[in-house]
Order: C-alpha cells, then structure tokens, then sequence
C-alpha cells in the first residue's frame, strides 16, 4: 500500500512538472506574438495567448510526421522540455487544475469543433477531443448550408463568452471548410481593492502619437506587489483581483514613448524575473478606465515564428481523417477587454480554419501614457490576455 501511495505522489508531481512545462511553453508563445503583432501609434494589441495555444493544441493533436514537428517546435515545446507523447495528456490535467482552483474571479474556457457532416473523424481523433480537451463537437454543413454553420459557431462563441463575442465569422467560410477547431475564454475579476467611482476624474493620457487625450482615470491607494526597474526603464505594479489568484500586471515604461522598445526586450524569462522581485506595498494608482476590442488573421504572424507547415499544400493532418488532405487556411482570434471601477472583464475566441486542400510608504503608480499589461493567474503562472495600449 505503501509503494502505491508513493508511486500515486511520484506520479502527481511528474504531472505537475509538465504543466509547469506547458506554461512555460504557453507564456514563451505569448510574449513571442506579442513582439509580431503589428501595432502603430494609433492602435492597441490584445490577444488572449492561452486560447490560441489551446486551439491549435487540437491541432496539434491530429498532426503527423514534419508538420508535427513544426508545431511542436513553433509553441517552444522541445525548449520547455516536454516530450512529444505528454503534449496532450499535460493538456488535460492543466485544464483540470485551472478549473478545479477555488477563486474569487470567474475563468470560464470553452472547447469546440465544428465538423462537416460529410466528415468522418478518425476515432483516435475524436477520442483526444473528448479526452483531453472535453470539446463540443458540433455537425453543420459547410458546402449547401454556409451562413447556418457560421450561425452555430458564432452562436455557440457568444454562448461560452457570455455575450461578449457576437461574430467571430462575419461570413460564411469556404465550401471546402471541413473543420474548424474552436477556443473560448471568457474572464471577470473584481478588483480586491475596489476603485471609488466617486474618485474617478478626467485627467490626460498621453497618446503614442503625442496627442493627450482626456480619459476618465480611477485612483485608489492599492495593496499592490510593486518596483522599479531605472536600468530597464520600466516601473511594474501587480493589481490583485479578489482572492488574489489572479492579476492584471501593468508595465510601464519610465519614457512617454518607451512602449515599444520595452515591447521588444520583454521576454517570458525576464518577465518571471522581474515579478520575483516585486514588493508588496500602498500605491497610490491611476489608471484609465478603458475598453479594447480587437481581430487578428494569425496566419502571417504564426509563420513568422516558424509554423508554417500546416498552411502549406505538404501538411499531414492525417491523425484527423483519411477523407481528405487537410491543411489549415488560417487562424481567426478575437478579443474584448473592459476595465473599470469593479475590475475587469474579458473574453476571447479562437478559430482554427482547417479545409481540404486546393512597501508601507505610499508610492504613486501614475498610468498617464502608453503602457503593456499581462492578465495572469497567480498559482499557475499562466498568462490569459497580453495587451498594449498606445491610443485611449
């Protein structure tokens, strides 16, 4: 009995050290696109990595041979040092842990597949997207009933984001749409220390462009872990949510127009670097109340960080069906973000497009100028949302 019981916590500590890897791997992706996404002084970035990461999860799930490979070097697994056969299996346990965590803040994540009728997925495959995923297979007809499939994907995004995300296709998809592998997150968390509306006055944000713009700005004397960085340029507070298992990390740069530059130099390792180091301590918090809405086409932004093989005409998804060629047409993401007194709420979806081939001293934390943000969950590490905001 002894050696089961020891065996049982070997085994839980091995799964435990290949999430830890997973998000590693998940949070190394993130700040990755963070550097691709294109953005200008008049735009803001925000894109839920955990989404996208998951999405092409199941993706990843049906690929074989070269393409296989490519995504599994592309999402930073063989730097994370997780094996190719405990991918999916990290998967699900990490799912598990993020939804059996006693919080205060609501993470709701959705998984999905919509397959056309004509398609018969391999029961392997299909297996995995109940297994390790535990997707909603949903049949719709992408060749003589377009606009309906996009009706259930859509309806079915705006069910799981409570509203949030009404169309994450405007339109109907090609005909030769045989799958699409679908992602939802949907996020609220109440400030541990609310904001006094009553406080909430205009004050002036200074723009990218160096335009100031007077926004409605929040103040409150914070418990937050907080530092500065004068050789980085860059002062880092950490505003807890209630129950203080997540967090909306703010980076701001010493410079008005620092953003970019900080942009450039942040990684996952200096990012975990420079959160050991903060302390806990009253601030005196400005920040903007502000709304973020945003749509990529990832397809151009993924190759460049070397996955490429699934949009080419030479990708074996063949551990998904044998009644087709399958390649991946492109990657959809949409994002909502709304910040304000209470907390925050935010939502995003992803769809992969898959056809057949053809300190106690009172400390001021001023957010009056472009500024990058992290949403996170404290105990796993996980980042949930990335942001830059550069225009209010």
């Amino acid at each position: 009995m002894r050696s089961f019981a020891t065996f049982m916590s070997l085994l839980t500590i091995c799964w435990g050290l290949h999430e830890d890897r997973l998000t590693l791997a998940n949070n190394r992706f993130a700040t990755s696109l963070l550097h691709g996404l294109p953005t200008s002084t008049e735009t803001n970035i925000f894109f839920s990595p955990y989404s996208i990461s998951v999405a092409l999860g199941m993706a990843f799930a049906g690929a074989r041979g070269e393409t296989r490979e490519d995504l599994f070097q592309g999402f930073g697994y063989a730097r994370s040092d997780i094996d190719d056969d405990v991918v999916l299996e990290a998967y699900a346990s990490h799912r598990t842990r993020l939804r059996s965590l006693r919080s205060n803040s609501t993470l709701d994540e959705a998984i999905g597949a919509a397959i056309h009728e004509r398609i018969s997925l391999l029961s392997s495959f299909e297996n995995v997207l109940n297994n390790s995923f535990g997707a909603d297979l949903l049949k719709v007809d992408f060749i003589n009933g377009g606009q309906a499939a996009v009706d259930v994907i859509n309806g079915w995004v705006h069910g799981k984001t409570r509203g949030k995300i009404n169309l994450l296709f405007g339109e109907p998809l090609e005909t030769i749409t045989q799958l699409v592998l679908l992602n939802a997150v949907y996020f609220k968390g109440t400030w541990d220390m609310v904001f006094d509306q009553r406080l909430t006055t205009k004050k002036p944000f200074m723009n990218a462009c160096s335009t100031p713009t007077e926004v409605d700005t929040m103040r409150g004397e914070v418990y937050v872990r907080h530092k500065s960085f004068p050789l980085l340029g860059v002062d880092i507070a950490e505003i807890p949510y209630r129950g203080m298992d997540y967090s909306m990390t703010i980076l701001l740069p010493t410079r008005i127009d620092g953003a970019e530059a900080l942009k450039r130099n942040i990684t996952e390792h200096l990012l975990q670097d420079l959160l050991k180091q903060l302390v806990e301590q009253q601030v005196t918090v400005y920040l903007p109340k502000f709304k973020l809405e945003t749509e990529y086409l990832l397809k151009d932004h993924l190759k460049k960080l070397g996955i490429n093989r699934i949009f080419g005409s030479g990708a074996d998804f063949s551990g998904i069906t044998h009644d087709a060629n399958l390649v991946v047409s492109d990657v959809v993401h949409k994002t909502v973000l709304e910040v304000h007194e209470a907390g925050t709420e935010a939502a995003g979806a992803t769809g992969v497009i898959i056809v057949a081939e053809s300190l106690v001293e009172s400390v001021e934390f001023r957010v009056d100028h472009p500024f990058i943000f992290f949403i996170r969950n404290t105990q796993t590490k996980d980042i949930l949302f990335v942001g830059q905001v550069n225009h209010l």
